[in-house]
């Protein structure tokens, strides 16, 4: 009678109370449970165990390591090959990082990074190269062009070059030699003359300070005289004035 009595009147019936709930509505009761857990509806048996479950650690495969996540910054700038976007270097971003089995360099091993391109979010992968102290390209994208690697390049190639060159030639090797010794001697020198030089300007801060120390003492010595002159005046003008009273 009640909701034909709502629907005449125009407005909305009211919603049945929850059985068991002491007349209280849905929606309060929907607000009201809102802290009960999935757990409430779980059954544990009596004979259950568990010490007979096995752990999450234990079903992964033996010899199988995980990947570490670590936050890192982009050793150098790369053009991703999906979107055709610049990641500039130091742009952070979050890596998966493995080291390479059966790859290293003079016992370091060789690290490879799984990323993604902050565009479009495709996977790109780059090694550590410990030979050259950089990294390695590997997919997902390309490295841009770097004038100091290429400058580097170029000066090991010549220190290589000239250190064959020696080897090969006796007399080369002889010349080198004397050019070393000349530019080594020529280092010394340059090195003599800024500790003369320091020399010099130490020894001139300390004239400079002596002479100031000297003015000053000059100073107080005036000050200590002038200071003894007017003493004796006060004291001939009281010998004077004791002279006059005694003519009285």
């Amino acid at each position: 009678p009640c909701a034909r009595r709502a629907g005449a009147l125009g407005r909305p019936p009211r919603a049945a109370a929850m059985p068991g709930a002491d007349g209280m509505n849905s929606k309060f009761m929907k607000n009201a449970f809102v802290g009960w857990t999935f757990t409430a509806g779980l059954y544990y048996p009596p004979d259950f165990d568990s010490t007979k479950l096995t752990p999450l650690k234990n079903l992964r495969p033996k010899g199988q390591k995980e990947a570490m996540n670590i936050r890192m910054m982009f050793p150098f700038t790369m053009i991703c090959d999906s979107c055709g976007e610049y990641n500039y270097t130091g742009t952070k971003f979050t890596a998966k990082v493995e080291d390479i089995k059966h790859e290293e360099y003079l016992g370091l091993k060789v690290y490879r990074f799984y990323g993604r391109c902050r565009h479009c979010w495709a996977e790109f992968t780059f090694k550590t190269d410990p030979k050259n102290s950089d990294y390695t390209m590997e997919s997902g994208g390309k490295r841009t062009y770097e004038a100091w690697k290429d400058a580097d390049m170029m000066e090991a190639e010549l220190k290589a070059e000239k250190e064959r060159e020696a080897e090969l030639d006796q007399m080369k090797a002889l010349e080198q030699k004397s050019v070393d010794v000349q530019a080594e001697l020529q280092r010394i020198e340059d090195l003599d003359a800024i500790r003369t030089m320091n020399k010099r300007l130490g020894a001139r801060e300390q004239t400079i300070e002596d002479a100031l120390e000297f003015l000053f003492k000059k100073a107080e010595s005036e000050d200590a005289a002038s200071d003894r002159l007017e003493a004796g005046d006060i004291e001939e003008m009281e010998e004077f004035k004791e002279a006059q009273e005694a003519q009285r």
